[in-house]
């Protein structure tokens, strides 16, 4: 199958119907269904049958599209790269970063390096860190502000600063307790807010439940830092976060280490094997001072 083939076979498979691809793919629909023609002519299989007005992918179809997708996907990232790197000029300065570290630490790092870069063109997109790293590998960042270290053979990464999981509970649940710190077995005891598995400090959360051979109970699971924060401040119990996003509460919570201590990295990411461009060094070391400021 050639590719413009594989293109009009996705599109069909998307969309059901030959007039809805070629509106998809804007092209003619003769020419939709020429494609479809010599695709099956080559593969001596026919790619879909009509049934009620619709295309219907018999079984060869079906499984061959798992493959289409993966490559299909493949090529829109070569796409996105491509209009990255063609779009280098005037594209300013362009930054991703986890939501968390986006809410107070971002900010004061933009008011330092702004005294030297006063009319540099600055975009900023708030992704999760894994989403941060392929979006980075694709080169559609100057930088990369994640959690944790994300091993890509197309990136390179610094240490930035290094802090830890905390737990963060409503002062008016807290009393008179004093302690600076808990222990994640005691905290496992009552329901609290902790963060997706699926995130890097999630897992880690996890993994340390799952060496001390116990489970949480039924509490709240949400996507970011500062969402756990902010449900901690409207009381809906203890959540579990990292020292950066607790700089970031507006003082009514009850801020302690949690133990086991669980070290949590903030780590710049860059595309591999090229030169650190002046404002990206200065602005990993703006951000650097903030955050441990």
């Amino acid at each position: 199958m050639r590719l413009k083939h594989i293109e009009v076979f996705h599109a069909v498979m998307l969309t059901g119907s030959v007039s809805a691809a070629s509106k998809l793919l804007h092209v003619t629909q003769p020419a939709v269904t020429q494609s479809l023609q010599l695709a099956e002519l080559q593969l001596g299989y026919a790619l879909f049958t009509r049934q009620r007005r619709r295309l219907v992918p018999p079984r060869e179809a079906q499984a061959l599209y798992p493959e289409v997708q993966a490559l299909m996907s493949q090529l829109e990232s070569v796409r996105r790269m491509a209009g990255a790197l063609g779009s280098g000029e005037g594209q300013g300065f362009r930054i991703l970063i986890v939501p968390s570290l986006a809410v107070k630490a971002l900010p004061d790092a933009l008011k330092r390096f702004r005294r030297r870069y006063r009319d540099l063109p600055i975009s900023v997109r708030t992704m999760h860190s894994n989403d941060i790293a392929r979006a980075m590998a694709l080169q559609e960042g100057d930088v990369g502000i994640v959690y944790g270290r994300l091993p890509h053979p197309a990136l390179s990464d610094e240490l930035v600063a290094t802090g830890r999981l905390v737990c963060a509970s409503p002062r008016s649940r807290g009393g008179a307790d004093r302690r600076t710190t808990v222990a994640l077995q005691d905290l496992l005891r009552e329901p609290f807010i902790r963060i997706d598995e699926r995130d890097p400090l999630g897992a880690v959360l996890a993994d340390q439940w799952a060496r001390l051979e116990v489970s949480p109970r039924a509490g709240i699971t949400v996507q970011t830092h500062h969402i756990a924060m902010v449900m901690a401040e409207q009381g809906f119990g203890p959540a579990i976060i990292d020292s950066f996003t607790a700089q970031a509460s507006d003082g009514d919570l009850h801020i302690r280490t949690l133990l086991p201590e669980v070290p949590v990295e903030v780590r710049a990411l860059q595309p591999q094997g090229l030169r650190s461009p002046q404002p990206v060094s200065d602005f990993i070391a703006a951000f650097r001072q903030a955050i441990e400021g």
